[in-house]
Formats: structure tokens, sequence, C-alpha cells
């Protein structure tokens, strides 16, 4: 009673500023929202000037009064490609702005924004009319785009970890939406490296891609075929269509992939305990993993303010094998023990996962509230075996089976309101977690475990940004009450149990300074180990290792302080983060027999680390090219055979993309990616990565036919070396790829009208946990 009664004096209190600040809306002929554009306020009749601010994305402003209530008062607005208009001054308002033929013919091309810019708490890429727009889709954009590492569709920011993915303010669900988004109908993207109070405490980045408003009824569809082929064949087939009548939009989707993989491995295993136990192995895994998913949804726009829908998520997961072979030769000091041979076969039959989205969107007068709620379950299951013939001493057959199931309530709210010339935002997001993890081994060669975990996080959340004369500034804070039960056979373990109250805060400063933009940013942040790394699950590789979880890890905390500026077609970020018990691999030794490494977690007390990272991003004619460099450097020391261990070794990484764009839509890039050798917790990384594509794109019928043809990792370098530094023993393995390989994709669309389905989802961070 007591939070419901703060949110609406809360409330009551911004409605009461209401008369303070007038707002509005600018658009263009086709209610298109128009940003940058220059907004000032005026008294009448002297014409004096009180304030001004320019429209954000969504082409909305607010502006202070400054104690002018009551006067006269008008606007001026003001866009290179549109007639200046003057307006009456009203609280809320929609201004349409109306083309200027002379500057649309002559000066629109010279007055095209930079391509990359800072923007409050963004590093902005303009792709629109750039040669981005041409790269493709939205998964080939962001692989070109600065502090951005990965592909189809999982990316992260240099130096701060996995990032999360909007496309138009609704959270990216899987991959497939990045590869079906024409890269054409991409405005922007913006990368915000320290995101504020309004995303989970566990999001350390986002990328919010905004796309090419398109408006018009009636009935499109896109449909997408997809080949690689390299040891393996993979398949990507999708289709989607809409169909939007008065106000109503009918959508759908339907995916299929099929991936097949190859992992060939050579492992070197030290144990230095009463004997020096080496094993020398060679690991070869083959698996085949298959998706299904359908989306049906449909969205109701009540008016331009008012937007509601429900979509519904099937994803169906067909039964795969994975089969690994296992070649061991075992030295007890240096002497020949045994040498033995496993081969693992793994079964997975994972039952359809349900996910409902329902969400509200509307504004009242200057009051904008973004409602969502969501429903997930699904339910795990893999059987597997182990057939481990030895030389020396007996063979073993260990047999296991492993049931998981999860269900997810979420919601979230979300309340915003103009304050003192600036934005103000508060709001709720609440998870509520069912996990049931059930692993049985028939011989009973390992313990079976039967836990559940009942998780509850209620967060509140407030943030507030305005323009000030020196730049704008933006801060926030996110309390989260975290209630973790853990059952162990249906009896409640109080020690792993767990229960959180913390604060997150956030401040965020930008300013210019002549040609250089600036933003300081902090925030405080954490990252909860996942139910995987919390599992009692004990799993088994062989004789002398086992792998299994710690019900008693910690979640980190993310002290981080980000300095970001560009310059003309330069962009640098230097970014200084401290964690604090930060979730790594170890390993430790049986008490019953200390030969049996058994591999878990452990919190690391102290974590810091320094990033720095430049980028230069001009253009030559035809030729856009973009180099990348930068490094990670950490100060750790763990303490592995009774011998400190330093682990300072920066770690490289550098890129050069490349796009020539020729007449007759041709397209061709030519990337390099490099990560060198360095530390990156208590592991050394001791392979040179150098990842080299090839790409050709050609448009037919004004892009609704396109045709891509893609080599990846020529030169098939994309490996990497591990060295796991442990309490009592050394994990060194280098792992190989089936990563060269030749793509080719067809994609076709109809009258392409994208859904104006505006749900972002709630409780996005805790369905990746599960």
């Amino acid at each position: 009673m007591k939070r419901i009664l703060s949110t609406l004096f809360v409330i009551f209190f911004i409605l009461s500023l209401q008369a303070q600040s007038i707002s509005g809306i600018v658009a263009d002929e086709e209610n298109n929202p128009l940003e940058f554009v220059n907004v000032a306020l005026f008294t009448l009749p002297d014409s004096a000037l009180i304030t001004g601010t320019v429209s954000d994305q969504n082409g909305e402003f607010t502006l202070n009064l400054n104690g002018n209530s009551g006067k006269d008062l008008f606007l001026q607005l003001s866009f290179i490609g549109y007639k200046t208009k003057n307006v009456e001054a009203k609280p809320q308002q929609t201004i349409v702005m109306e083309d200027d033929a002379v500057l649309l013919g002559e000066v629109v091309v010279k007055g095209d924004l930079p391509k990359i810019r800072l923007r409050n708490d963004a590093l902005v890429t303009t792709v629109q009319n750039s040669v981005l727009s041409k790269a493709g889709t939205g998964n080939d954009v962001l692989k070109r785009l600065p502090l951005l590492t990965g592909d189809k569709g999982v990316f992260s920011v240099f130096g701060k970890g996995d990032a999360k993915i909007f496309i138009n303010n609704r959270e990216m669900r899987d991959e497939s939406e990045l590869d079906n988004l024409n890269s054409e109908d991409i405005k922007e993207v913006e990368i915000i490296t320290n995101p504020g109070a309004q995303y989970d405490a566990s999001v350390k980045a986002v990328i919010r891609i905004t796309t090419v408003k398109k408006a018009g009824d009636g009935f499109s569809f896109d449909v997408r075929s997809s080949y690689w082929q390299s040891q393996n064949s993979d398949l990507t087939e999708q289709f989607n269509l809409n169909y939007r009548k008065n106000g109503w939009d009918v959508f759908g989707t339907f995916y299929y992939n099929r991936n097949a993989w190859i992992q060939d491995s050579k492992i070197r295993q030290n144990t230095f305990v009463d004997t020096l136990w080496t094993q020398e192995n060679t690991l070869y895994i083959t698996g085949v993993n298959e998706v299904l998913r359908g989306i049906a949804g449909v969205n109701y726009e009540i008016s331009p303010k008012h937007y509601t829908g429900i979509k519904y998520t099937l994803s169906g997961y067909p039964p795969s094998e994975h089969t690994s072979t296992l070649n061991s030769t075992v030295l007890a000091d240096g002497v020949f023990y045994d040498e033995w041979n496993s081969i693992e076969k793994k079964n997975d039959h994972n039952k359809p996962a349900h996910r409902i989205n329902a969400y509200y969107n509307g504004t009242f007068g200057d009051l904008n509230i973004d409602f969502n709620a969501d429903v997930f379950a699904d339910r795990q299951q893999s059987n597997s075996s182990v057939t481990e013939t030895s030389q020396e001493y007996d063979d073993r057959t260990v047999n296991s089976e492993n049931n998981v199931k999860n269900r997810l309530v979420a919601t979230k709210l979300i309340l915003s309101y103009p304050v003192l010339g600036g934005k103000f935002s508060l709001g709720n997001e609440n998870t509520d977690t069912h996990r049931e993890d059930d692993y049985r081994n028939e011989e009973n060669i390992v313990a079976a475990s039967n836990t559940t975990i009942k998780e509850r996080n209620n967060s509140f959340f407030v943030e507030y940004s305005r323009s000030i004369p020196i730049g704008q500034l933006g801060v926030g804070l996110r309390y989260e009450n975290v209630r973790s039960d853990y059952f162990s056979n249906d009896v409640k373990m109080e020690e792993q149990s767990r229960r959180y109250d913390q604060w997150f805060p956030n401040l965020s400063f930008s300013t210019k300074l002549k040609e250089v933009n600036l933003q300081a940013s902090y925030t405080a942040k954490t990252k909860r180990p996942s139910y995987r790394q919390l599992s009692s699950n004990v799993f088994y590789g062989n004789r002398f290792l086992l792998q299994t979880g710690n019900p008693y890890l910690k979640p980190s905390v993310i002290h981080d302080v980000t300095l970001v500026s560009t310059w003309k077609f330069v962009q640098f970020m230097a970014s200084y983060k401290n964690e604090k018990d930060a979730v790594i691999y170890w390993t430790e030794q049986m008490e019953e027999n200390p030969a049996i490494s058994v591999l878990a977690y452990r919190n690391l007390e102290r974590l810091p680390n320094f990033t720095a990272f430049l980028t230069l991003s001009p253009t030559f004619g035809v030729w856009s090219p973009q180099l990348s460099g930068g490094f990670i450097k950490q100060w750790v020391t763990i303490t592995s055979n009774n011998k400190p261990v330093k682990l300072n070794k920066p770690l490289p990484i550098a890129s050069l993309n490349n796009s020539f764009r020729f007449p007759n839509e041709f397209i061709l890039t030519l990337d390099a990616n490099y990560q060198g050798k360095g530390d990156v917790q208590n592991v050394y990384l001791t392979e040179h990565r150098l990842r080299v594509n090839l790409g050709v794109t050609k448009s037919f019928y004004d892009n609704r036919l396109r045709v891509e043809l893609k080599g990846h990792d020529l030169f098939r370098g994309q490996k990497d070396g591990n060295l796991l530094y442990n309490d009592r023993m050394e994990l060194y393995q280098v792992n190989r790829y089936d990563s060269r390989e030749i793509e080719l994709t067809v994609r076709y669309n109809f009258n392409s009208a994208r859904s104006k389905y505006k749900g972002t989802g709630a409780g996005n961070a805790e369905i990746n946990r599960l």
C-alpha cells in the first residue's frame, strides 16, 4: 500500500506541474515525426526570446515557460528543407511542417547530418541515405558500426558486454529479426554504452534501431531464403506478412533455421596434487540444431496517441543429437597411466516454448504511459549416454537425464512527463520466476539432484534529463528488491537462498566544444549468475573431470565510468570498470580423490579493467572504409599451484570494414576482424584470430528483389585458444570450427509495411537467464 501511495503522490506531483511547460510533436506532411527541428518560444508583441530546444527522434519537444504562464506566446519552428513556421503556443499540439521546394532541390544533400554523432546518452549513426543503407540487412549494418563486435544477431559493445537490441523501442526476440530488416529501412542506430535506470540493472549496453516510418493500408509480405555451405549445410527460411486497415495491424511470421556445426579441439590438463596428472585429449563434436518459430499478433492504433496490442510466439525445437568423441592419454608423474576413448551421444527433446506479450502505450496531455505484461513457459529435456573404453582399467557407461521447467510472469510500467524543461520518468518492473531442475544418473557415478528456484524481483526506477546552458544532463536511480528461495528435494535451503536490496545510480553529461562532442557517464550495474551457473547438477566429462554449478554464487556489482567523443569522422571511447564478485570458471579437487577435478564457478573479489577504442570512418567516393582499434586491460592476480599468477596482458582488437558502392545497385564489401592474445578474467587467450569476409549484393526491381553472395572466414582464421588457471589445475584448450562457408541469400518484399506493434516486453533479462 505504501508503494502505491508513493507512486500516486509522484503522479499527482507531476500533473501539478503541467501548467509550467508546453510540449508538442513536429511532423512532415505525411505525418512522419521530424527530428532536430529548431523550436523557439517568443513573447508577444515584442517577440522576445524566452527559450528554445530541438525535437527528438519522435518529433517531440518540451519547453519550460520560465514564469511566463498566462502571457501571449508563439512558437517559431525552422528546419532545413522546410518552410519556417510561426504558430500559437499551446500546452499540447501537433505541428505539421511544409516542404520548401527551393531548399529541397538545392540544399538538402549539403545539409545531411553527420553519419556518427553524440546525442544525449547515445552514439548515433545515421543510416538513411548513407552507404550503410546499402549494406544489406540490419545484421550487416551493425557489423560495420564502431564499438560493436558480433554477428548473426548477437552483438557486444567493446569492453561492456552483450548488448540488448531494440527495434523501434521493442526488444528484438531472435536474430532473424535483424536478418529480415532491410538496411534501407533503417533510419539510425543508437549505441548506449551506459544504459540508464529504466533498463534492468543487468543490462550493460543497448543498441536501439529506428526504422524509416512507413504508412499506408493494405497487405504486405516479405520472404527470405538463405543457404550456407561449409563442411555442413545450413538453411534459413522466413516468411512475414502484415495486413493493415483502419488502424488495425494483423501480422505473423514463420521462421525455420537449421544449423549444423563442428568443433575440433585439442586439450591438455595438468593437475598438481600429490601426483602430477597430465591428460592429452582430442575432442571432436558434431551437432545439428533446428528451430521452428511462429509469431501471430494484432495491434490497434486507437488514435495517434494510443496504441494497444498482443503477440503470441511459439518456438518449437525438433529432436536433435550431438555426438562428441574424446580420446585421452593419461600420465602420472610423466609415466603412462591409461588411455581411454569416450563417446557421448546427447539427445535434446525440448517441448515448445510459449511467450505472450500484451502492451498499452498512450499519451494523456503531456503524460505518457507505457505498460507491458509477459508470460513465458518452456520445458527442456536432454538425455546423455557416455561410453568410456579404458585400455588398463574397467570400462564405463554413464547414462543421465535432465529435465527443466521454466515459468515466468512479468510486468513493466513507465510513466513519462515533461518537468522544468526536461523529461521525468518513473516506473516499476516485476518478475516472478519458477524453475524446476531434475537430474538423474542411472549408475550413480555422479550424484542426482532435484532443485527448485523461486525468484521475485521488484524494481522501481526514476530518471530525469534536460538541457542546461552548457550541455545535456541526465540522472537516474534504480532500486531492486530480489528474493530467491532455493529448494533441494522440496526442502528449502536457507544458506543457498538469497535476499538483495540494491540501489543502482546513473549519471551522464554531454556537451559540445566547437566541433568536438563529448559525453561522460557513470553507472552501477549487476550481473546475476545464470540458473545454469547456480545448478547443483554434476555432469560427467571423464573419470578425471566433472562439471557442475555453484548455488552459493553471489551476483557481481559493476561500477563503470565512460567517456565518449566524436569529431568529424573520428570516434573515441574510454572506460574504466571495476567489477566486484565477478563470476569466473574455477576448478577444485575432490576431497576423497584429488586426482578428479570438478569444474565449477566462483566469485572473484575484484576485477578492474580499462578499455580504449578509436574508430576512423571517412568516405572517398565509392569507397567507405571504417578502421577501428582498441584494447582491454585488466589487473588480476590469482593463486594457482601455490603461486601468484598475474593476468594483466592487454587484449587487442582491430577491424577494417570496406564498402564499395557501384552503379546499378552493386555493393561490394570486404571486412577483416582481428583479435590478439591477452588476458580475460583467469584465462589467457593464446591464439591470434583473424576473420576475413567478402560479399557482393545486387538489387533488382526497385529493391524488391535482392540477391547476396558472401564468403565468410575465407582463410579459416576463426579459432580460439584458452589457458585456464585454477587452484591446482591448468587447462589448455584450442578450438577450430567449420567457419569457412559460402552464403547465398535471396529476399523479396511486396508493399513492405512494418507492423506498428510497440510492445517492448517485460522481464527480458530474466528470460535470458532461463
